[in-house]
């Protein structure tokens, strides 16, 4: 009776083949999910980091727009009597791949400000990806432009 119970704990003292191969798909897919999601997390990054970027880069595009795209109406009465320029699809600076087109909309009853329609452009796993920032730029000249306006018109010479 000894001899019996020693031979069958030998037996059940290991795995079976096919107990095995069960947990080898487990964890094969255990694994497999874990890299795709790891996959996905990586492209979404990617796409976020793209987005900040291209909104960076859309703030520093009509900053310099409201700086230097601003020309006087034909026939304008006063130095604040302007209207925006805008500028011709470009690359973007400190953006590298990426490139804005800039549309800009007035509003008769909101004279003192126009609407500008920001689209960035660039390739994301070779396909082209496009992003519309809006933004409220206010119509009139520069500060600097209006204090020299100003002191052209009420400074006397001495």
């Amino acid at each position: 009776m000894v001899e019996r119970t020693t031979r069958r704990n030998r037996r059940d003292a290991g795995f079976t083949l096919a107990e095995m191969l069960v947990a080898l798909s487990i964890l094969a897919i255990g694994v497999t999910t874990l890299l795709a999601a790891l996959s996905d997390s990586l492209s979404l990054r990617r796409t976020t980091d793209a987005r900040l970027v291209a909104q960076e880069a859309v703030d520093d595009f009509l900053h310099r727009l409201a700086q230097g795209g601003l020309k006087l109406r034909d026939g304008a009465d006063s130095p604040f009597d302007v209207e925006l320029a805008a500028p011709a699809p470009q690359p973007l600076d400190g953006a590298p791949g990426m490139s804005a087109a800039c549309t800009l909309e007035f509003d008769e009853n909101r004279p003192d400000v126009a609407l500008a329609r920001v689209r960035i452009t660039w390739l994301e796993g070779g396909e082209t990806v496009a992003e519309e920032f809006l933004r409220v730029l206010p119509r009139q000249l520069p500060l600097s432009a209006r204090i020299r306006a100003f002191r052209s018109e009420h400074v006397r010479p001495r």
